[in-house]
């Protein structure tokens, strides 16, 4: 059923594909629209910066429960409907951030903002590879997450640019509701676009059950998986920023303009790679990428060193490469140990939660205990790990015997 979802007419991509990746630029819009107001308007609202930086955080850490205790929950939901559920509650979370009076009751909005993404990101790259096609899992979720980043790559612009209609708050208030509007539009089309599947499996929660990814090389591939990805936001987040705007004294336009070509750099190589990891294998395209990372943090370093800004604006070529295969191609090889996309995926959730928590935490820790360019030395040594770390691995397109083992 899902080759025949997947392929239209001579093989190419159907039109429910094209669809639901046009959704899914929606909903990468509308997920990341906001994002950079959040801890602002909690400012606004009373938090201390301590406060407003766990309001941030209050949303991944829904994410995190759910996935810990979801991995038999959420991979057998009917995707329609749970995507559908989770952009309504993200539209909820929204409209009450917008008229939150106070601070408490925006924290409670976020917290139902997390219920929801948990709802969507549990399923709905499920439901990309079902449509994709059995033996694409590289193409599927790599066309998947570069359509979801798609979106983001835009958000942040597009959310200033509305908070700039009002003044303070109320600008802010407006760019939330419409995140709601279109959160709510992304559950309308879902529930119209998506066909119903039905899982084998009820869903329940409990403690978490991935078997064969207990194994030492599966778990160093999913250390690999939350240290690469992890590494991936703090660059973003943190790292380029703080450079771009204390060291080379660039502007927020500048900043944004520069970390959006990053993204895009990155839709680029999801969709690629991920094509590429299944013709030619996950081993060569992740380490080429975690290579690239380690020249990416060279130039960095080079560029701030000899106060070189157009070197320093290079350096988001091979950031934008690493990232991207951290994001898409990755993901595919922890599916291949895992045997199955519910394993597979649900592992590879929780890596990541704990990653982007984890390095976020200790990056920023390392650049105020060491400054800024200690980070951009830890952060190419463990890109240099990361490639290391899936040598160790091995090929797990198809899977080696020891892999295989593993995942039964």
């Amino acid at each position: 059923m899902s080759k025949q979802w997947g392929k239209g007419r001579a093989g190419g991509v159907s039109p429910l594909l094209v669809r639901f990746y046009g959704l899914s630029v929606v909903v990468g819009l509308t997920l990341g629209l906001t994002a950079p107001l959040t801890a602002v308007f909690a400012v606004q609202l009373g938090a201390n910066a301590f406060l407003a930086a766990a309001s941030v955080a209050s949303l991944t850490v829904v994410v995190l429960v759910m996935d810990i205790f979801g991995t038999r929950y959420l991979p057998h939901l009917e995707p329609r409907r749970a995507i559908t559920i989770g952009m309504s509650l993200w539209a909820i979370g929204s409209f009450g951030t917008a008229v939150a009076p106070t601070f408490e009751v925006m924290v409670a909005a976020r917290l139902v903002q997390g219920l929801g993404l948990a709802f969507h990101a549990g399923t709905a790259a499920q439901l990309a590879v079902k449509l994709t096609g059995p033996g694409r899992v590289g193409t599927g979720l790599g066309r998947f997450q570069a359509a979801l980043s798609l979106g983001s790559a835009v958000a942040p612009l597009s959310g200033g640019a509305i908070a700039a209609i009002g003044s303070d708050q109320a600008g802010i208030r407006i760019a939330f509701a419409v995140c709601g509007v279109l959160a709510l539009a992304c559950a309308v089309i879902a529930w119209i676009v998506i066909p119903t599947t039905r899982s084998e499996h009820a869903p329940k929660f409990g403690w978490p059950r991935l078997p064969g990814m207990l194994r030492p090389k599966s778990l160093l591939a999913l250390w690999a998986g939350s240290t690469g990805q992890g590494i991936r936001g703090a660059i973003a987040l943190t790292v380029l920023p703080l450079v771009a705007v204390d060291g080379f004294r660039f502007s927020s336009v500048v900043l944004g303009a520069l970390l959006t070509v990053m993204y895009l750099v990155e839709v680029v190589n999801m969709t690629v790679g991920g094509a590429i990891s299944d013709r030619r294998g996950r081993l060569p395209v992740i380490v080429v990428a975690a290579l690239a990372g380690v020249l990416g943090l060279a130039v960095v370093i080079v560029a701030d060193m000899r106060d070189a800004p157009l070197l320093f604006l290079l350096a988001v070529v091979p950031l934008g490469l690493a990232g991207g295969t951290m994001l898409g191609t990755m993901p595919a090889a922890l599916v291949d140990i895992g045997g199955t996309p519910e394993i597979g995926l649900s592992a590879s959730r929780i890596a990541r939660d704990l990653g982007f928590s984890a390095y976020t935490v200790a990056i920023g820790g390392a650049i105020t205990l060491w400054g800024v360019n200690s980070a951009l030395w830890l952060c190419g040594a463990l890109y240099l790990a990361v490639a290391l770390a899936m040598l160790v691995v091995g090929e797990t397109r198809g899977g080696t015997a020891e892999l295989r083992t593993a995942a039964a």
